[in-house]
């Protein structure tokens, strides 16, 4: 159906001069469909006066003279205003556009103006969509990592859940918990910060009674994994250090917290059957991502003992905030 776009050009106490356009749908028209039809009717009879129908050859050398008028010229305009005949083809290459940031359409641009680029993309019609597309999913990512690494300052430096709210881009997180503000971050972003590890962020936490997960995934293989968060700041970190035998150990807050995920997995064998069924998710022993606390400053010693106690649990992984950005970054990089 036509949208019809009507406009009182003139009006006084014995008539009134209106224009329309018809023929318009979506905004977009083809030069056979518009039409501009100008009329003026009585205001007290309502009696027609005068009625002219314009077509598209005609709408447009009205404009044209019109915009030779300089002295009607609208110096604040911000848009053109320009008559745009398009074909077919570049209609369809203006909807793929839609949504993509004006600021990385003009940088891929400049960049397609490089002959490497040119070279690349010359003999694929799709290939600059694609490259569009890219280019705004790196700017996204990168503009979400720069927001955990500011997030991860706020923690490191005192109160975030006061902190955050001076920060305008950093409002998305706000949440009135710590724990809460990081959850938001990487419930956002788990289906790429991983690559193609996760497929499908579930809505259900419940996965017996009394006992609730963080986050539940769905593998890339369409089983149950499941996400447990704590802090970036651990009280006690994620290791303490052993004087008499000269190595690390899991420190309260990780030793609970792993006592916590060993937990769920006794827990779901039991209920594997009803939430195989009421969430639509295959649960064969679900491996646990635990992600919690800092490794900026490990030295090789810490950074080892991680890795060995990593390999000794079963279904269950310990990586930290750290490892996530490494994740996020290596991710953007990759991708270019």
């Amino acid at each position: 159906m036509s949208v019809q776009y009507d406009k009182e050009i003139f009006s006084n106490e014995n008539l009134t001069l209106k224009a329309n356009f018809s023929g318009i749908k979506g905004r977009i028209t083809n030069t056979s469909d518009l039409k501009m039809s100008i009329y003026a009717y009585d205001k007290n009879t309502g009696a027609p006066i005068f009625s002219e129908v314009l077509c598209f050859d005609e709408i447009k050398s009205l404009y044209e003279h019109l915009n030779q008028i300089s002295i009607i010229k609208d110096s604040t305009q911000t848009t053109s205003g320009k008559f745009i005949e398009t074909t077919g083809g570049f209609l369809d290459t203006l909807n793929k556009l839609k949504g993509i940031d004006s600021k990385v359409l003009n940088t891929v641009l400049d960049r397609l103006k490089e002959d490497k680029y040119l070279k690349q993309l010359e003999n694929d019609e799709d290939a600059i969509i694609e490259y569009l597309f890219a280019e705004h999913k790196h700017q996204v990512w990168q503009i979400e990592i720069d927001n955990l690494e500011k997030l991860l300052q706020l923690e490191e430096a005192g109160n975030i859940v006061k902190e955050i709210k001076k920060h305008e881009d950093l409002k998305p997180y706000m949440a009135g918990q710590p724990e809460k503000i990081f959850e938001k971050w990487i419930t956002n972003n788990i289906k790429w910060v991983f690559g193609i590890e996760y497929i499908k962020k579930h809505d259900f936490r419940k996965i017996a009674l009394l006992s609730e997960v963080d986050i539940s995934m769905e593998s890339i293989d369409g089983f149950l994994d499941l996400i447990e968060l704590k802090r970036p700041k651990l009280k006690y970190g994620l290791f303490n250090y052993d004087k008499s035998h000269k190595s690390y150990y899991p420190s309260p807050d990780l030793s609970k917290v792993i006592g916590q995920c060993l937990y769920y997995l006794q827990k779901i064998d039991g209920s594997k059957l009803l939430l195989e069924d009421e969430h639509d998710v295959k649960i064969i022993r679900p491996r646990i991502k635990i992600i919690a606390g800092r490794t900026n400053k490990f030295d090789k010693n810490q950074s080892e003992a991680l890795r060995m106690l990593n390999s000794s649990l079963n279904h269950i992984q310990i990586i930290s905030y750290d490892y996530l950005l490494s994740c996020g970054k290596k991710m953007i990089s990759t991708s270019k």
